[in-house]
């Protein structure tokens, strides 16, 4: 699986960025501090895994402007080809959406599955890692070092190291073997102690359970007592209270008795005060009546007196219109005079822009002009292009003229040239003299020797060789104290054999070479090679004359290549003036078709004049404002015309209302208004005084039928009274009304007595059974109250005796006890013993987990471990170059790690420096990463080689490098010197900006 494509919509500082140079293989992704490299690396980790929940520790680069976090990656898979998995803010780790090949689509069990199972720890762990796990190790003393890096061998990272050391910090806290301060120690302790309290208190039960039993009898006879005692109490209140009762009671049964003597009878309820009322109220409508029927009299004489102009009310409606209209008419006069003066100004401005414009077409025609937005900013396109045009053919007039005396005075420098290059002929002689110039010169070197050593035959040619033989001597010494200060001794040794050997071979072949001249070689023979050579150089007599030639010959070539320049250039210019001319014709036709463009435009929005003048910068404005005032002008004219008539209309409105009310002739039109106004005003107050009349004269016709209706209601009232009494006259109905009332007043006696015994709270029942017993003759209410208090005193007296009996025992049993009762001791031992048994449980979670874990652990060493450890050997060998050349595991259960040197010395992984511990960490992880084929995962890496030197960074960049050709490999770094030298690698830069990153810029 590798990554193709990277989205970020809105993570930590990036949003809105595509990256679509990702390829598998190694890649570098370089970028200053703060570009966002480790933002770039976490968001893969979270597109694949989902974000950290907010109750972790991890950061969850939310956009600090508020918007949603989310991306998508696209990656090849070789089981589904191309997936693109896009994750957004959601519930939990995001909400995540899977894209396949063939419409495939799913979520995170889709995700899930392509994966493999890997989750984000161990994705962390073994193929996705930075400074943070190698920074660890410097926090390690020298005896963890070699624990995390197994840890690390295992998982990619020390989770399960920190696991297993919980686990046994946590056993260690609830129980260890002779401990005291562990949990479960400690319940052990207090449920040794209790149990002792416990067996105690059996001791003292047994003397305790007699007087306990003595104890409850006494307390079952004093609740007997009591209930006795209550029994009594209430009888001695009840007869306290039948004393209270007992006259109340002797009314009660009077009233009863003589309501028995009077006859029930159906007289009405309140009938004498009844039948009062009515009388008073009947005499009462008798008197309205007469006082009503004299004012319907008067109000009918007062009608009668009344006469009213029914035409002027008529008309009424016209009177008010006339009114309001006369304000429309000063509005309408004013208005006239307004339009007239505004009709003459606009006239006047007319003329004006008819002036500066020149138009001398009707102004009918500047109505039809088109002058909306779309075509005035068509047109405005138009001048704007003309404008444009212009100067730009005066830019290229310029241009084709610069471009013209270029190319003239190139040509004229190009005649000028040729006149100073010698003719063809001449030149290759030149040239066949100078190619001769290397060996005639060591013709003559040769020739110089041999006259030196005819000159002088006793000179060694040894001092020839002294100086390169002391410059290669300084040589090798410099090189060999480099080689033995930087502590490469078997280098030394290697060079400096090298060398010894080459100082031999040298030293010979200089005496070999020397020979011929030192074994008495003759004078003759010299002489004769002296004149071979000087017929070969055919009358050349020394070097300088050959350094002519040589000069001759270079500056011949320079003249002919600074011909050849020229001949090009003049080319080039040709051809910038042949383009600049082909510009300037297609600028004429541009020029013409916007000219055309004009006209047609012209045609199309019905402009009559000569369109020429649309070009000049403010005059389409004035032709604009010309048209505006030609239609306000043609508006203002209109509207004083509709002036006219509506003045028109309302005056001859006024002349009929004044026929029609019969009105003075000759006056105004507001005189005529106001007569008619007076006129209306009179004849309606006659008809409010009428209306008033007719109100008076109903309300006074209802009051009278009114009080008649009261009348026949009273008197109708008053023999429903008599025959409901059974009365024929009103005086028997008093006779029989004394006799009810007396009736009444003995049952409201006696229900005043039934409440009050009420209050003492007997019902009606509990009333007639009371009557019976104290009412009899042979009952004594005070001899029965002092019977019931002599029997209270006496259980009284005994309830005293059995309470002192009752403390007498409880003090005795309190002697037994203490402040702890046997019932709070055994709940508090079986507390404990609950407690110890949830503790033990817990303790027994704790220690099959640490078993199963050391189960695993020794399964891994056995099946994993050797082959992740050799791997891990072999590379760091590479890295090292050779330094450290096997790991080893040690110790009785191989729980310890070791490294041999190539010398054969052994360490410990806290011996090592800083930058080596780092290095061997990272082959651990490479190691495990290469093993780990559930699926061939990228393998990102972020600024590793921190603490690496020169050497070793090249050596681990190579082995990366070479492990990404079978898998991806993405290398964040912020040092550009890592890649520089491997121009082969695809390197991708982020740009640091102040703002966030978008697509633009952001990479490159």
């Amino acid at each position: 699986m590798w990554i193709k494509k990277l989205h970020i919509y809105h993570f930590g500082k990036f949003h809105s960025l595509k990256m679509d140079q990702l390829s598998p293989g190694p890649l570098f992704i370089s970028g200053e501090n703060e570009a966002g490299k480790t933002t770039l690396k976490n968001f893969i980790t979270c597109m694949l895994f989902g974000f950290p929940s907010k109750v972790t520790n991890e950061r969850r680069y939310e956009p600090k402007d508020g918007n949603r976090i989310g991306g998508s990656i696209t990656i090849h898979t070789d089981s589904y080809g191309d997936l693109t998995i896009e994750r957004v803010a959601g519930k939990a780790a995001g909400n995540v959406t899977v894209y396949g090949e063939g419409g495939l689509q799913g979520g995170e069990e889709l995700l899930h599955t392509v994966l493999k199972g890997m989750d984000r720890s161990l994705f962390q762990g073994i193929y996705c890692f930075g400074l943070e796990g190698l920074q660890e190790i410097e926090k390690l003393s020298s005896e963890q070092l070699g624990d995390y890096l197994l840890s690390a061998g295992m998982t990619g990272s020390r989770e399960l190291q920190q696991l297993e050391s919980q686990l046994e910090k946590r056993q260690s806290m609830l129980f260890k073997p002779g401990g005291k301060k562990p949990v479960i120690n400690e319940l052990l302790q207090q449920l040794e102690s209790t149990e002792e309290e416990l067996r105690t208190w059996r001791r003292k039960n047994e003397e305790f359970q007699p007087s306990l039993q003595e104890l409850k009898m006494t307390e079952a006879a004093i609740r007997e007592t009591e209930a006795e005692k209550k029994k009594l109490q209430d009888h001695w209140y009840n007869t306290k209270k039948w004393k209270s009762v007992l006259p109340a009671l002797q009314k009660w049964k009077e009233h009863q008795l003589a309501l028995q003597t009077l006859p029930e009878n159906s007289f009405p309820e309140n009938g004498l005060h009844r039948l009062e009322q009515l009388q008073e109220k009947r005499l009462d409508v008798e008197g309205e009546l007469l006082v009503f029927q004299n004012r319907v009299q008067e109000i009918e004489k007062q009608l009668k007196a009344i006469h009213i102009n029914e035409e002027v009310l008529f008309a009424e409606s016209l009177i008010v219109s006339a009114g309001q209209k006369s304000h429309d008419l000063e509005r309408l006069m004013g208005e006239k005079h307004g339009w007239v003066q505004k009709a003459e100004l606009v006239q006047l401005e007319a003329r004006r822009l008819l002036e500066e414009t020149g138009f001398r077409g009707e102004t009918d025609e500047l109505e039809q002009l088109n002058t909306g937005l779309a075509p005035k900013n068509e047109l405005l396109m138009l001048i704007k292009k003309a404008d444009l045009l212009d100067q730009k053919k005066g830019w290229l007039d310029q241009e084709l003229e610069n471009a013209r005396g270029r190319l003239e005075s190139a040509e004229e420098g190009l005649r000028q040239q040729k006149g100073r290059v010698i003719e063809d002929q001449e030149f290759h002689k030149l040239k066949e003299r100078a190619e001769r110039d290397s060996a005639n010169r060591r013709l003559l070197v040769e020739r110089e020797q041999l006259q030196a050593v005819l000159a002088n035959p006793n000179a060694s040619s040894d001092s020839k060789s002294l100086l390169p033989l002391l410059v290669f001597s300084i040589l090798a010494a410099a090189c060999l104290i480099y080689l033995a200060v930087k502590g490469e001794l078997f280098g030394t040794a290697l060079f400096a054999v090298v060398l010894g050997a080459g100082a031999y071979f040298w030293i010979k072949s200089s005496h070999r070479k020397n020979e011929p001249y030192s074994a008495g070689t003759h004078n003759k023979e010299l002489l004769a090679k002296i004149r071979t050579l000087e017929d070969e150089l055919s009358g050349l007599s020394s070097i300088t004359e050959l350094d002519m030639i040589s000069e001759r010959y270079a500056d011949e070539r320079a003249k002919r290549a600074e011909l050849e320049r020229m001949r090009n250039e003049a080319k080039r210019l040709e051809h910038s003036y042949q383009q600049q001319a082909a510009n300037y014709d297609k600028l004429e036709l541009e020029q013409y078709e916007n000219e055309a463009a004009v006209v047609q435009w012209c045609n199309i929005n019905q402009y009559k004049g000569p369109w020429r003048n649309l070009l000049i910068p403010g005059y389409f404005e004035k032709i604009e404002k010309l048209k505006e005032s030609v239609l306000e002008r043609k508006q203002l004219l209109l509207n004083i015309a509709q002036a006219d008539e509506r003045i028109s209309g309302i005056l001859k409105e006024a002349d009929t209302l004044t026929h029609r009310l019969r009105l003075p002739e000759g006056s105004s039109y507001q005189g005529k208004i106001t007569e008619a106004r007076l006129l209306l005003q009179q004849e309606k107050e006659k008809l409010q005084v009428q209306e008033a009349l007719k109100d008076k004269l109903n309300t006074a016709a209802d009051h009278l039928n009114e009080q008649l209706s009261k009348k026949q209601s009273y008197d109708l009232e008053i023999n429903t009274l008599l025959s409901q009494a059974k009365a024929k006259t009103e005086e028997d109905y008093r006779l029989i009304g004394g006799r009810a009332e007396t009736r009444k007043r003995t049952m409201e006696l006696l229900e005043q007595t039934s409440l009050q015994l009420q209050s003492f709270g007997y019902t009606g029942e509990d009333v007639q059974e009371l009557a019976v017993t104290l009412l009899d003759k042979d009952f004594n209410v005070d001899k029965e109250h002092a019977f019931s208090e002599e029997q209270l005193k006496e259980k009284e007296l005994q309830m005293k005796k059995l309470q002192r009996k009752s403390a007498e025992l409880s003090l005795v049993l309190q002697t037994l006890q203490d402040e702890e009762s046997y019932s709070e001791c055994l709940q508090r031992y079986e507390n404990l013993r609950n407690v110890l048994k949830d503790q033990a449980k817990m303790w027994s979670v704790h220690r099959i987990a640490a078993d199963l874990l050391k189960k695993t652990k020794e399964q891994f060493h056995a099946e994993r471990l050797p082959a992740i450890i050799q791997q891990a050997s072999q590379y760091f060998t590479r890295i090292t170059n050779g330094k450290y050349v096997q790991l080893y595991l040690s110790g009785g259960g191989q729980d310890a790690l070791e490294l041999e040197r190539h010398d054969g010395v052994r360490f410990h992984p806290g011996e090592l420096s800083r930058g080596t511990a780092e290095q061997l960490y990272l082959c651990v992880r490479l190691s495990l990463a290469s093993l780990y084929q559930k699926e061939s995962l990228p393998l990102i890496v972020d600024d590793i080689t921190v603490n690496f030197d020169a050497v070793r960074t090249k050596h681990t960049l190579d082995l990366l490098t070479s492990m990404g050709s079978g898998k991806q490999l993405i290398f964040f770094t912020c040092h550009e010197h890592l890649f520089r030298d491997r121009p082969e690698l695809p390197v991708i830069t982020l740009k640091k900006q102040e703002g966030a990153y978008r697509q633009e810029g952001a990479f490159s």
